[in-house]
């Protein structure tokens, strides 16, 4: 349910400049950031940070979906966008399956087993395990350890954001449209 109206944005507002920003990056404004845009200002911040992380990592399009797909479990806004998506860059879908019910996929390659691993831990309670760090370390330099803990944990924050305001997902049209837009992206 939402739970915020939806945010003046006629032309030449703050608003309606930050939603051509990110209609310019992204191809459309999802419903999670379109819920932003009640504090433009910040919107910009946070959706140049999720333009780094879409497009701008130092990893395939796979693992860096994998690191969403991780932050995505259990908010279904997120998992519905993202799990197709994982799928299209090549994730198998019965890992798809696992990281939704908890588990790390048995039939991903050691490296993604490390980066699931990782991220199960970074989003628990607990402390970061040394041996899971040092096995993620073994298989992604530092800066891919920090561009998947950068892509992560920014959809952690829209997962946050999505559940705060009651964010609806979008039609089948407009996911179509965010697949189309990874596949000329990403090359898929």
């Amino acid at each position: 349910m939402k739970r915020l109206p939806p945010p003046p944005a006629p032309p030449g507002s703050d608003t309606a400049e930050v939603f051509g920003e990110i209609l310019a990056t992204r191809g459309f404004v999802s419903n999670v950031l379109s819920s932003m845009g009640h504090a433009p200002g910040g919107l910009r911040q946070l959706a140049r940070l999720g333009a780094y992380c879409k497009y701008d990592t130092d990893l395939p399009e796979r693992q860096r979906e994998l690191s969403i797909l991780c932050a995505a479990r259990g908010v279904p806004y997120a998992w519905d966008h993202h799990s197709a998506l994982a799928i299209q860059a090549g994730i198998p879908a019965s890992a798809v399956d696992a990281i939704g019910a908890g588990r790390t996929p048995a039939e991903l390659p050691a490296s993604e087993q490390a980066l699931a691993a990782y991220l199960s831990v970074l989003f628990s309670p607990a402390p970061m395990d040394d041996a899971v760090f040092a096995e993620l370390s073994r298989h992604f330099s530092p800066r891919q350890i920090t561009d998947i803990t950068l892509s992560a944990t920014y959809y952690g924050v829209l997962a946050t954001m999505v559940k705060a305001f009651g964010v609806e997902l979008e039609g089948e049209a407009v996911l179509k449209v965010e697949q189309d837009w990874q596949k000329a992206k990403a090359g898929l």
